[in-house]
């Protein structure tokens, strides 16, 4: 990729990072001319990454079609447990409910049904959203032309 090296040396100059005169310290010189290496390296990885992730959805797709036949074939004949020949393993029929997710609109309607008082359900809503806690992530995007 030529043209994407080519631009990344315009920009590093553009920005004065090519300048050898704009690093305050030996370290700060050596950093930037691995920086291409590092970038490049990154990118091949980003790209690599993105194909395996491919491949996982793909096959946890083809995984979950088949798990549906299973515990159709399951539910519908009574099946509990099946001992599994070759493995020495089991496949377990479970059932379990979870929680539904807890967003502004449902925490909202169960508050006002609790609360009785659409006025205290707000307020107590503004004051769970203003005091939560953050939490700061830092990445790294590549965006294709």
């Amino acid at each position: 990729m030529p043209g994407v090296e080519v631009e990344f040396e315009k920009q590093m100059s553009l920005r004065g990072l090519n300048d050898e005169s704009s690093a305050t310290a030996g370290e700060s010189t050596t950093d930037l001319q691995g920086l291409k290496e590092i970038i490049r390296t990154w990118r091949e990885m980003n790209n690599e990454v993105s194909e395996l992730s491919a491949m996982l959805r793909e096959k946890k797709k083809r995984q979950k079609a088949l798990e549906e036949v299973i515990l159709r074939t399951m539910k519908k004949n009574t099946i509990g447990a099946l001992d599994l020949t070759g493995s020495g393993g089991r496949i377990i029929y479970r059932r379990h409910t979870t929680k539904g997710t807890l967003n502004l609109k449902s925490l909202s309607d169960m508050l006002t049904k609790h609360l009785k008082s659409d006025k205290a359900a707000e307020d107590a809503l503004k004051y769970i959203n203003e005091n939560r806690q953050g939490k700061v992530r830092e990445s790294l995007l590549y965006e294709k032309e």
